[in-house]
């Protein structure tokens, strides 16, 4: 099988891949979809297998890459993973909430406005506080709960003036200080990967549309991971006021309606690797809150039992734990091994 690693316009997740690659003693070719000369290379080449590094963090190069992923899986017919639908999906919020709206999956009541007066209307009746939402933007860093009217109409006056902008920086919610210096110290060239990150983020200006999106009261989202069959899942602790960004995690184990819920979901729109971010809403009801096919996580596993690392399965039509680390390298080792699983469908129906 001939494999390609598809990149984005940095090294991040193109790196998990080619460890996946070469555990597995897989050969690839690495091919930059953001060079004018990226169609190229599909002329020549049959590849039986497109890995995907979707970016999260500007939108000139995600909407580069959103459009060259279509071209090869749905004009092209290449296999992809993930999938074109799921890299649409990933660090898009109007999209996922069109999406959402689309298939009538419960989510928070989301709006968004391309023309400022109609928002500044919506403004003066809309019940507060309201969360104003970056379409792109990973962390919890474009996330900003509106608790006042004036604060609600300053924000939206910016998005159709002068546009909104995150903040430079880390984000100092997220913790971890002591472990991140000591990643600096041992790698002084990270701290200038960051700053170059740093300055992206803040030069990603957002401009004549807003998102605003109905606030759910809320102590804790969940996050719920698929990949391939294995499941995981733990709680987002609220810092302040949101879940999102903090690595604040509370290793409690996802209820099993609420594994059924995702499973449900994933099943129906073949999604194979997504993280759910989800809240209660008081009512039994679970509405998701992002959707991400790419993810970080701080520990080496996202799931743990009584202390011990893990994943659910889904075996006879009951969640069945096993006790493991399951998510090395990110979990793109996984990743890998579910992409090889469905080529191997593909190849031999």
């Amino acid at each position: 099988m001939k494999f390609a690693i598809l990149k984005n316009e940095t090294d991040d997740t193109l790196i998990n891949w080619e460890i996946a690659c070469r555990k597995n003693s897989i050969a690839y070719e690495i091919i930059d979809l953001t060079r004018a000369d990226w169609l190229s290379h599909f002329e020549s080449d049959n590849f039986n297998m497109l890995l995907a590094c979707p970016p999260g963090r500007e939108s000139l190069f995600k909407q580069l890459y959103d459009e060259r992923i279509f071209i090869l899986e749905k004009e092209l017919g290449y296999f992809i993973y993930p999938s074109q639908k799921e890299i649409s999906i990933h660090e898009n919020k109007r999209f996922l909430s069109f999406w959402l709206e689309a298939h009538r999956i419960r989510h928070p009541q989301t709006w968004v406005f391309y023309d400022k007066n109609e928002a500044l209307n919506f403004a003066k009746a809309s019940k507060l506080p309201l969360v104003g939402k970056f379409n792109i933007g990973s962390s919890g860093k474009g996330v900003k709960v509106l608790m006042r009217r004036k604060e609600l109409t300053d924000y939206i006056e910016a998005a159709f003036s002068e546009g909104l902008r995150q903040n430079w920086g880390p984000n100092l919610k997220m913790g971890g200080y002591i472990e991140r210096l000591l990643k600096i110290i041992k790698n002084p060239a990270r701290i200038i990967n960051r700053i170059r990150v740093y300055q992206k983020v803040y030069h990603e200006l957002q401009k004549g549309f807003v998102i605003l999106q109905e606030y759910i009261p809320h102590d804790f989202e969940w996050r719920v991971v698929k990949i391939g069959n294995s499941y995981f899942g733990h709680q987002k602790v609220k810092q302040g006021d949101k879940a999102s960004g903090t690595k604040g995690i509370k290793y409690v184990p996802p209820p099993m309606d609420l594994l059924n819920y995702v499973d449900r979901i994933c099943s129906q729109h073949n999604l194979n690797s997504m993280a759910i971010d989800l809240f209660e809403n008081g009512d039994s009801e679970y509405l998701i809150n992002e959707m991400q096919c790419i993810f970080g996580h701080v520990q080496q596993y996202i799931c743990s039992v009584h202390g011990k690392p893990g994943r659910f399965r889904l075996k006879n039509g009951e969640w069945i734990f096993e006790e493991g680390l399951f998510n090395s390298n990110l979990s793109f080792d996984l990743r890998l091994e579910n992409a090889l699983a469905i080529a191997k469908t593909r190849i031999n129906p």
